[in-house]
């Protein structure tokens, strides 16, 4: 599927809900996960605090801090994608969910590469302007929002042809196994 195909693809009030729905899910999801990591630093922070020595507890929060990151990141790879199911095969919500997760089974750290990376670029775009104080004047901020706009067109872009590749390395898989060859990389 080309990018003209994509573009080509009637939009149908009903594709619309339905991918809707499917975004709700992934919104309330993200939101939880974000809730629950937070309230595990929090509480990590808490208890190590007046227990242990600083850099104990600076190791101990930065390990726990790197695992939520690599959590978080892999979840918000899955749940994009979901997203992208929702308007390109017309499987909403739970059932995109459970899709997404299927295909990305054999495909986890690129995903979390993915996420990785435009996590660094979402901070990488917001950090500069903050230090040079773009909020400050309107060139700036028209020159941040259109950089971050571009960032989030790039990543769905990308997360397109992520579902794409994940879908074609389950299917591969699935047809070598019924014809009962070996999975072999594809080239």
């Amino acid at each position: 599927m080309s990018l003209k195909d994509l573009l080509n693809i009637p939009v149908e009030v009903t594709r619309l809900k339905g991918t809707f729905i499917t975004f709700v899910y992934v919104a309330i999801l993200s939101v939880c996960t974000l809730l629950g990591l937070t309230w595990l630093v929090t509480t990590y922070f808490i208890l190590l605090r007046s227990c242990f020595s600083y850099v104990l507890f600076a190791a101990v929060c930065g390990a726990i801090f790197v695992s939520v990151l690599t959590i978080y990141s892999a979840l918000s790879a899955e749940c994009n994608m979901s997203i992208v199911i929702s308007i390109l095969e017309g499987i909403y919500g739970v059932e995109a969910l459970a899709l997404s997760a299927y295909f990305s089974r054999g495909n986890y750290r690129c995903g979390l590469n993915l996420m990785l990376v435009f996590l660094l670029w979402g901070i990488g775009l917001r950090l500069p302007c903050l230090y040079f104080g773009c909020y400050e004047e309107g060139y700036g901020i028209v020159a941040q929002i259109s950089l971050v706009c571009l960032g989030n067109a790039l990543k769905w872009i990308v997360c397109v042809v992520y579902f794409h590749e994940c879908k074609k390395q389950i299917l591969e898989k699935k047809y070598d196994e019924e014809v009962g060859t070996d999975v072999s990389a594809v080239d």
